[in-house]
């Protein structure tokens, strides 16, 4: 490329290439010198080009297709996750598949899958089929299914929520919050099951990880149950944390103290343990965080859009938090555009005042590639191009939307700093800059396409998949979503007034 960045803090190399062997970089230098002393490699990419390393999606669901097409309104999150019951059951296959193609042409080759099951009972049924998705599409996936065990409909006062309801809302609202069908045994056995047949320590293009989907979501066994599971298995823990304000409260109400305190105390909080969201971290459990090695995978655009807020994204920086970027599979304009969500997170964490602390362009891009690979897929090789890493890369078109200046190869160009490069890049460019993707050594993305798999064809069963489903029962279950929406809003009203 005319530019190459090989990571996030490394100063612009003009005219540069990376030299790939089997699925690492085996040589990084001068493109002349590689060119003369390789002479039979096939050489991609020219003077117009900008050269970095791949991203790493941190947090994700694999939903292929935004909840907006079918209706699920953007709301609250406790109120948002009723609805999810209306969209239609899609292949799990061509979900992942097509997830996963729309996110290699953004430039990620690394995406964390929590995984929504159709149904409890078919989620073990889907875990096979979803990792084949990923892996034919070319993909690498850090892979948890999860598991809830308790406020599946409100977080507290099930008995009081009841009472308010109408008597004809009574019985779904019980049914709603009745367990999954799955014991703790059934589910710490089925990821055992799908990390001896998958893992992939070594390669890494699966990790099985383990899910206790979120803390007001889960026991305190659960969660100590499955913290173990990751240390036995030598693996992480990705759980949704602290994503809305009445979970913190839930935390306050029950227990008189955060959250995070809370799993300090029952010794959950470690290197192996990722915290999506965060939106609501007590500025002063940041440092406790930092020093247990917890991970956090920040997701704006799903924050605004289910209005939980703006995480303290410059004070976990300052604190030396391990941070990632991730899409949640719903971002601004529902088409897994990375960059985008970059930029979005790049301009969120700045606050107003001269005293806050600043992020830069070059620490948002670290955290989309080598910070999301540290606390993604733990002892992967990635983001950043040098000899013997792994090969993830992406080659981004400079003409459009990067200033031709910082990526020609003409002498008479001037060189970019690495911060104004990365602002330039973080600024203006978009997934359909992306012009050629590499992950693990293999051309996946080729001028914008997919190489591995027909995007066609998976979009045809896609719409198979919906043309299939019966809109009666679709409809019936937005209705009694519909109807229960008032009521939550109330009860979660009341614990604000019982606040203040």
């Amino acid at each position: 490329a005319g530019t190459v960045l090989l990571d996030a803090d490394s100063e612009p190399q003009r005219d540069y290439a990376v030299l790939v062997e089997g699925n690492r970089i085996a040589a990084v230098g001068p493109r002349a010198e590689l060119a003369a002393r390789f002479p039979q490699a096939e050489q991609v990419g020219d003077a117009n080009m900008l050269l970095l390393p791949a991203f790493v999606n941190a947090h994700d669901h694999g939903r292929a297709i935004g909840t907006a097409q079918f209706g699920v309104a953007d709301d609250l999150l406790e109120i948002w996750l009723m609805g999810l019951g209306v969209q239609p059951a899609l292949d799990p296959y061509l979900a992942a598949a097509y997830d996963g193609l729309r996110l290699l042409q953004s430039g990620v080759t690394t995406v964390a899958h929590s995984h929504n099951p159709r149904s409890w009972e078919t989620m073990a049924a889907e875990c096979e089929p979803t990792l084949r998705g990923y892996r034919d599409v070319g993909i690498r996936v850090a892979f948890h299914p999860p598991l809830v065990d308790q406020n599946l409909l409100v977080y507290a006062d099930h008995e009081r929520f009841l009472a308010g309801l109408p008597p004809g809302l009574r019985d779904t609202a019980q049914a709603m919050m009745q367990p999954p069908p799955l014991s703790r045994d059934d589910y710490l056995a089925l990821c055992a099951d799908l990390y001896r047949q998958h893992h992939d320590a070594e390669g890494h293009m699966v990790h099985i990880q383990i899910s206790p989907a979120g803390g007001q979501w889960c026991s305190d066994e659960l969660i100590l149950a499955s913290v173990e599971f990751a240390r036995q298995h030598q693996t992480r823990v990705q759980m949704h944390m602290l994503e809305t304000r009445y979970q913190a409260m839930y935390a306050e109400r029950r227990w008189g103290k955060s959250f995070i305190r809370h799993l300090d105390e029952i010794g959950t909080l470690g290197p192996t343990l990722t915290l999506a969201h965060m939106v609501w971290v007590g500025v002063d459990d940041l440092a406790l965080l930092a020093e247990r090695g917890v991970g956090i995978a920040h997701n704006p655009s799903s924050n605004l859009r289910l209005r939980s807020g703006i995480a303290p994204l410059a004070e976990m920086a300052r604190n030396c938090l391990h941070l990632g970027i991730g899409l949640d599979g719903h971002g601004l304009d529902d088409d897994q555009d990375y960059l985008r969500e970059l930029r979005l997170a790049w301009t969120l964490a700045n606050r107003p005042g001269a005293d806050e602390p600043m992020v830069y362009a070059r620490d948002i891009l670290h955290m989309g590639t080598r910070g999301g690979a540290e606390i993604t897929l733990p002892g992967a090789p990635l983001g950043k191009l040098a000899e013997g890493w792994l090969a993830d890369l992406q080659i981004v078109d400079c003409r459009l939307q990067i200033a031709d200046w910082f990526c020609s190869s003409s002498e008479q160009a001037p060189i970019a700093s690495p911060q104004s490069l990365i602002s330039a890049l973080l600024r203006r460019a978009s997934r359909r800059d992306v012009r050629h993707v590499m992950c693990n050594g293999r051309w996946v993305v080729r001028d914008g396409v997919s190489a591995t798999l027909d995007e066609a064809a998976i979009v045809a069963g896609l719409r198979e998949c919906i043309a299939g489903q019966d809109p009666a029962a679709l409809r019936e279950s937005a209705l009694r979503s519909q109807a229960l929406a008032p009521y939550i809003r109330r009860f979660y009203a009341a614990w604000e007034e019982t606040r203040g």
